[in-house]
Parts: structure tokens; C-alpha cells; sequence
């Protein structure tokens, strides 16, 4: 990603950042010790700020300190809403979620350019890029693509990654949003949300990767869905949930007892939110729309899973998930001393502390 070219460009990003917040310049400028005066002229890219002024900041506002010194990525810049003061909260939530994402791009271009992440090179099969799709022959061959054709997915940060996919959990509101790269896509999503959703979020910005969207949010998209959002969202629940799937658990219950230890159980093993298996199976013809509605308005709790099943769902993509191959290039990057163990907890997003990290043994330098 490019650098800022001037103090302009920085006070931009920090008036952008401050409007996402919801702060006005004198609230902002309290939080940092400056004046008011002080905060005008620094948006106005008429007054330097120093590294100090800057990564307090950040903290204030919530966003990466890098943030402030580098250029957006065109195709988020040429989709994102202008802030200003009477902004409603999707539009500053969307802002917050793009600053997370642009933080992970940057992260990714430095892994993939410096060698220690290679991302994966996808089969046509399971890439479009123009015309119309077949959302359930795409899951199929994303399936596929992961061996994975019938069953329960693994931790979702792992499925997509094998996709070319690279996601992390922040903890923000708004839903979830994927970026195009060169060769590979990265995707943030909302660590707020209810475990199922995660899920559901991260097939959904997985669809955007593989019909090549280049850029894609979801915040504030719930209000009218077209056509597309449509469409992926039917490729993320036949990602999740195979048709086949449905129709074998259906049938390991008796007629007496359904629909609901069916539900129960494809909501355990398959860790998806009630509604979205409940709607999953209406879909397919194996509840009508009134057994819908009974079955949402009485939303399962831990109890009626363990009582069914034994088990309740294993939660997935806890804020900082990154996935396997993330994981393994960041470590290898500080194995290899090309990162300090600060930014090394930095890229692994608090998965580990600076005393967790491993060992390592780096040659001694030359006198």
C-alpha cells in the first residue's frame, strides 16, 4: 500500500478516524492533551505531529497507528460513504471495520512480498468472474477444493484460508469485510456477533472472494439486499450445510420426535446460528413456513442442547482468529529474526505474548 505523501493526507485520515468515532475535535483533542486550536490545525495538515501525538491517537480513536500514514486501497476508497459530523452509525461502523481491513492488508502484502506466506493457487473450478452463478455448484466445488465435500466444516479461519482467504476476528460491530490482493483476498470480520453469525459471515466474504469481488462490506447492507448479496448468501448456507447433510440427519430421526433433535443436531455439529438452520432446512422443503416460525420464535438454549445432544456448539472465530498458515508465516517470519517479538504479537493479532513466543537461536552477527 502506498504512504501518505503529506501532512494533509495525515490530518485527513485523522479527521476521517475522529468522525468515525463519533468525537468532535475538542472531545479528541482532550483525549490527547492538545488544545483545541491545537487539533484544527493538525486536521487541517497545518501543524506536524510527532510519534508520540500520533499513537496516542490511535488509541483514542481506536484504529491502527499505520492507519494514519498510508493510502487506502482504491476500490474501499471508491465505495466508502463520506463521513461527516451527522453520520449515522453504520456509516462510522463501516469506517471502523475498513480501518481493521486495510491493517490486515498491509500485513498480508508484507508476508506474502517477504516470502513467509504463499497463498494457495485455486482451481478454476472454484473462481467466477462474470455472469451468472450456481451458488450450490460453487459451495460444492469450494468443498471439494478443501476435501471436504460432505460433513461439518474445521475452524473457519483454516477452511478459507485453503481458498486463498485470509480472515481475522476484530472487535467490532459491523458485520464483516473482504479486499481483493494480488493472488489472494483478506477479510475481517466481527468478533461481536454470535458465534453462528461468524460463521455465516466468513462463508459470506468467502463468496465475495471467489467471484472476485474486489471489495465488499457488510455493514449496513441488512437494510436491502440485491440480487448478489442473495445469491452468496445461498452459497454460504450450502457451504456450510450441504443439502445431503440435511436430508441424511433428517432421516436418523424419527417422524415422531422432528423436527426438533434434527435441528438441534445440525446446529451442534454444523455450529451455525438456530435461525439460519432453520431457515436451511424451510429451504429444502422439510419444514413449511409456519414450523419455521414456531421453531425461530423458540430459539434453543444451552440446556436443550445438552439435554439433547450432551454437547452444545464449540464457539469459533473468537476476536484475533487468524488462521493456520497466518500463524505459521508470522512465527517463521520471527524464527528468521526479520521481526522484532513486539510486532511479532502484533501480526498474531494477541494471540501470544512477547514471554509465549518460541525460541529462537539466530546466528551471531559478524564483528
Amino acid at each position: 500500500m502506498e504512504a501518505v505523501q503529506s501532512w494533509d493526507e495525515v490530518g485527513e485520515r485523522i479527521a476521517e478516524a475522529r468522525l468515525a468515532a463519533g468525537m468532535s475535535q475538542g472531545d479528541l483533542a482532550s483525549k490527547v492533551g492538545l488544545d483545541r486550536t491545537a487539533m484544527v490545525r493538525v486536521e487541517a495538515g497545518d501543524r506536524r505531529v510527532s510519534a508520540l501525538e500520533l499513537s496516542r491517537l490511535a488509541q483514542a480513536l481506536g484504529v491502527p497507528l499505520a492507519h494514519f500514514l498510508s493510502r487506502p486501497p482504491a476500490p474501499l476508497v471508491s465505495r466508502r460513504a463520506a463521513l461527516e459530523d451527522v453520520s449515522d452509525e453504520a456509516t462510522r461502523a463501516s469506517y471502523r471495520l475498513d480501518a481493521w481491513l486495510e491493517q490486515h492488508a498491509r500485513n498480508a502484502h508484507w508476508l506474502v512480498a517477504e516470502g513467509f506466506l504463499a497463498p494457495p493457487r485455486l482451481d478454476s473450478s472454484v473462481q467466477r468472474t462474470e455472469g451468472q452463478i450456481d451458488p450450490g455448484a460453487l459451495a460444492a466445488a469450494a468443498r471439494e477444493a478443501v476435501d471436504k465435500p460432505s460433513g461439518p466444516l474445521g475452524p473457519m479461519a483454516d477452511v478459507v484460508e485453503q481458498l486463498g482467504l485470509f480472515l481475522t476476528v476484530v472487535d467490532e460491530p459491523a458485520e464483516g469485510a473482504s479486499l481483493l490482493r494480488d493472488g489472494y483476498g483478506v477479510a475481517v470480520i466481527s468478533g461481536e456477533a454470535q458465534p453462528g453469525r461468524r460463521r455465516w459471515t466468513a462463508a459470506h466474504e468467502l463468496g465475495h472472494h471467489l467471484l472476485q469481488d474486489e471489495y465488499h462490506s457488510d455493514a449496513g447492507v441488512a437494510a436491502g439486499r440485491d440480487e448478489r448479496e442473495r445469491q452468496i448468501d445461498r452459497f454460504a448456507e450450502c457451504f456450510l450445510l450441504p443439502a445431503r447433510d440435511v436430508q441424511d440427519a433428517w432421516r436418523e430421526v424419527s417422524p415422531a420426535e422432528k423436527p426438533r433433535p434434527a435441528l438441534l443436531a445440525l446446529a451442534a455439529n454444523y455450529r451455525m446460528s438456530w435461525s439460519a438452520v432453520v431457515n436451511r432446512v424451510r429451504n429444502l422443503g422439510l419444514i413449511d413456513s409456519a414450523e419455521a416460525r414456531r421453531q425461530k420464535a423458540n430459539s434453543p438454549t444451552r440446556g436443550d442442547f445438552l439435554a439433547a445432544l450432551g454437547k452444545q456448539p464449540n464457539p469459533d472465530l473468537e476476536t484475533g482468529t487468524t488462521g493456520k498458515l497466518w500463524r505459521k508465516a508470522v512465527l517463521s517470519a520471527w524464527q528468521a529474526g526479520a521481526i522484532t517479538a513486539p510486532r511479532t504479537v502484533e501480526l498474531l493479532y494477541g494471540a501470544l505474548t512477547v514471554d509465549e513466543l518460541p525460541t529462537r537461536s539466530l546466528e551471531e552477527p559478524l564483528p
